[in-house]
This record gives C-alpha cells, sequence and structure tokens, in this order.
C-alpha cells in the first residue's frame, strides 16, 4: 500500500528555543508510547518541528499512546496529547485503527503521522508554524475506513495458523521442539466468539557420564469461548477446554464453566484504565497418566473462581493488579489465591521505579503423582512437584540527568542496544 506521512517539517530545519522570542519556541513534547508499533527513533526523526523532551515535567505537550487488539485481528488506537504550562487547557484525542494485514513499517507510519496530525494544532501558535507543510495522501488507515462499510465476505471471523519448530545442540545435548496453534475469532459490538488450538511437543536428550538421559513433554489444548454484552457494563458468557498435559500427569482434563462480568468503567476506555471483575462456576473432569497421591486414576470436580483486573496507563505511569481466588465445591482446603502487580511510576524529575512481584498460595494440586519425582524429572522440569506457595519479585530504579533535550538522531556505530561494538 502506497502511503506518505501526511505532514512533514524541513528535513533542514533545526528546532532551536533561541532563535524564538520567549514564549514562541517550537512545542516542548514528551512522548509516553504505549503500543506495540512504537518506533521512537523514527517519530523523532520524522517529526522534526517540535522540541522531543526527556522528560515529562520539561514539556509543554504531554503525549500518551495506547492501543488494543481488534476483532478482525487488527489495532485501534488512541493517542491523547495533553497540554502544560502555555498550552495548559488544550488537549485533543485522536483515535483510528488498522487492519491484520497493514505491515509493520506502514502502521509505524500511520501512527508517526497522527502523531504530526495532532502536534499541529500546537506548532501553529509558535515559531515553529514556519515548518510545517500540508500533504494529502493515500494510507492503509483511509483503505481502512472506506472497507468499513462494505459487506464482509468472512462476516467478521479471522483465522489465523502457526507452525514453528526448533532443534538445538552440542556434542552431548539435543533438543527439539514442535509448536503448532489454529485460533478462529469473530467479535462484534454485542458477541465475542473464539477458538483456539495448540499443542507443544518438546524432546531433550543428554549425554552422561554413564548413560544417555531422553526426557519428553507434550501438552495439547484446544479453547472455546462465547461472551455477550447484557448491559452496559455486564458481559455474560461460556467457556470450555479440553487438553492433555504429561507435565501435569494428565492423559486427558477439561472444564465447562459460565461466566458473568461486571466493568467498573466504560470498555471504550479499556486501553486507558481497566477494572473488572469476573466470576466463574464449572465443572472438571480429570482422567490420570499415574495414580495420584489422593489415590486416584480419574476424577470430576466442580469449582468455581472470582478474578479482580485493574489496569491503568496514566501521565504518571503504568499500574496493573490482579486477584484471584478458587476453590473445588466439596472441599474448600483445596483452593489457589493468587496476586500480581506491576507498577511503574515516575516519583520525581528523572526518577523512576520499576515494580514486578507475584504470590501464590498453593492447595489444589490434586494430579500431582504419587511417589516421588527423579532427579532428572525436576532438573529438566518435566513433572509437577507437590508445593505450597509460588513467589517472585523485582525491584529497580532509574535516575536520569542531563540536557532536557532528546532531537538528535545519530544512529552510526548502533549495535541494538547503541553501544559501540
Amino acid at each position: 500500500m502506497r502511503f506518505v506521512i501526511a505532514l512533514l517539517a524541513a528535513v533542514t530545519a533545526v528546532p532551536a528555543a533561541a532563535q524564538s522570542e520567549p514564549g514562541r519556541e517550537p512545542p516542548a513534547v514528551f512522548l509516553d508510547c504505549q503500543a506495540r508499533s512504537c518506533d521512537n527513533t523514527h517519530i523523532r526523526n520524522e517529526v522534526r518541528f517540535v522540541n522531543w523532551m526527556r522528560d515529562r515535567t520539561d514539556a509543554d505537550v504531554y503525549v500518551l499512546v495506547t492501543s488494543q487488539s481488534t476483532g478482525g485481528g487488527g489495532s485501534s488506537y488512541l493517542v491523547t496529547m495533553s497540554g502544560q504550562g502555555r498550552f495548559s487547557g488544550d488537549s485533543t484525542e485522536i483515535r483510528f485503527a488498522m487492519d491484520q494485514n497493514t505491515t509493520d513499517a506502514e502502521e509505524r507510519d500511520v501512527l508517526t503521522a497522527r502523531l504530526a496530525q495532532g502536534l499541529v494544532r500546537f506548532a501553529v501558535q509558535t515559531d515553529a508554524a514556519t515548518q510545517v507543510s500540508v500533504t494529502s495522501a493515500e494510507s492503509p488507515v483511509d483503505e481502512l475506513a472506506a472497507a468499513g462499510p462494505q459487506q464482509d465476505p468472512w462476516n467478521q471471523w479471522v483465522f489465523s495458523a502457526q507452525a514453528n519448530a526448533e532443534i538445538d545442540g552440542e556434542s552431548r545435548e539435543k533438543q527439539r521442539e514442535l509448536e503448532l496453534s489454529f485460533s478462529a475469532d469473530r467479535v462484534t459490538e454485542a458477541w465475542i466468539i473464539e477458538f483456539e488450538l495448540e499443542g507443544t511437543y518438546d524432546e531433550q536428550e543428554f549425554e552422561l557420564t554413564d548413560r544417555t538421559s531422553r526426557t519428553i513433554r507434550r501438552d495439547y489444548e484446544a479453547r472455546a469461548g462465547v461472551a455477550r454484552a447484557i448491559a452496559r457494563l455486564w458481559s455474560a458468557g461460556m467457556s470450555a477446554n479440553v487438553g492433555s498435559s504429561s507435565f501435569s500427569n494428565q492423559d486427558f482434563y477439561t472444564r465447562v464453566a459460565a461466566l458473568l462480568e461486571y466493568s467498573f468503567f466504560p470498555y471504550a476506555d479499556f486501553s486507558r484504565r481497566r477494572a473488572t471483575l469476573q466470576y466463574s462456576a464449572g465443572v472438571r473432569y480429570f482422567d490420570y497418566d499415574l495414580i495420584t497421591i489422593y489415590d486416584q486414576l480419574s476424577e470430576q470436580r466442580l469449582d468455581h473462581e472470582l478474578e479482580l483486573t485493574v489496569e491503568f496507563q496514566q501521565p504518571w505511569g503504568s499500574a496493573t493488579l490482579e486477584l484471584s481466588g478458587s476453590h473445588y465445591l466439596n472441599n474448600i482446603r483445596r483452593h489457589n489465591l493468587s496476586s500480581f502487580l506491576n507498577l511503574n511510576v515516575r516519583l520525581i524529575r528523572g526518577l523512576s521505579l520499576d515494580l514486578n512481584a507475584n504470590y501464590e498460595r498453593v492447595r489444589d494440586q490434586i494430579y500431582i503423582p504419587a511417589g516421588d519425582a527423579t532427579d532428572e524429572e525436576v532438573l529438566l522440569q518435566r513433572r509437577a512437584l507437590e508445593t505450597g506457595y509460588r513467589y517472585g519479585t523485582s525491584i529497580g530504579l532509574r535516575y536520569t540527568f542531563g540536557s532536557i533535550y532528546n532531537n538528535i538522531v545519530n544512529p552510526r556505530l548502533d549495535d541494538d542496544g547503541g553501544q559501540w561494538r
């Protein structure tokens, strides 16, 4: 598809506050891009009629970009531009979508163009207005908009198939892995219908001092679900899954459940803020490879689960909190409680905090086989082990100081991370 960026600054123009009268300097912009196709280097290189700032507090315009997946397999973008300082009170939102056939380069160019278009409203109030020219061009966004009202021969169904094969080895170690997946989805304003099939075969072989060790892990699962909007903030649906897992001692398993969800915010706001409470109740059936620690080769259990999910993408940073609890109805002691927290917060100028933490209380491992696991099964993680809890945590601080500008792009001797060889 042919595409030309719709708004370009002259390539030779260098935004310099020293050449402008006070208050007439080009807009100082801070970009907080949370979308998949963000390429900050490309954006700074193409949109040169503003000053790109390294810290949010130095900016006249704060730009937040978020995205969500669409039912057709594409992406829906929301760009919010909030004026600060001399542009305080001046803000705008830009929404656009890309279909699933748009390449990464085209998606990057469309995002860059839309950012440039939005920033013009601030640039025309400054001396940077002389650096902007306007052209008209065909783009993937135009094609998508034009195609919307036309009849869809696929009736909004989207299909995807994928196969990956990997072979690794050295003189005393070999590994072969095969992954297959297939999905079919249909998403409308009222309905969501999803189907997914995936399987993994993983084989490892090691030459030890006195023998050769060979282990195989197989995992297969098919999932299906249907959900419908029943009110502005309420949704209901059904889900089902069947599968097999050598790791979890399950020759066959299945679960069928009813779902109910309440959203504390409108679903249209999910790219920025999300808070949902979801409840499910269902029935499970297990057929085990080996007899379990509870002396079972097969069993059927009723269970239910409650899950709270909270996500925010805001100027101060981002946060995700997930809390869930479940148990088998015939025995509340067979339960699972889990929590997950992710925080990325700008504390003060130049200083940000990254925090990840998760904890899980495990009391529902009814599938653990009787008998001790071998050393090979433990070391190669080929068998689930009985445990009462799982946890993980990481914390980091980042402090940046120096020049407030972030305009210059120079890729010479670049080695991915920007380090010279």
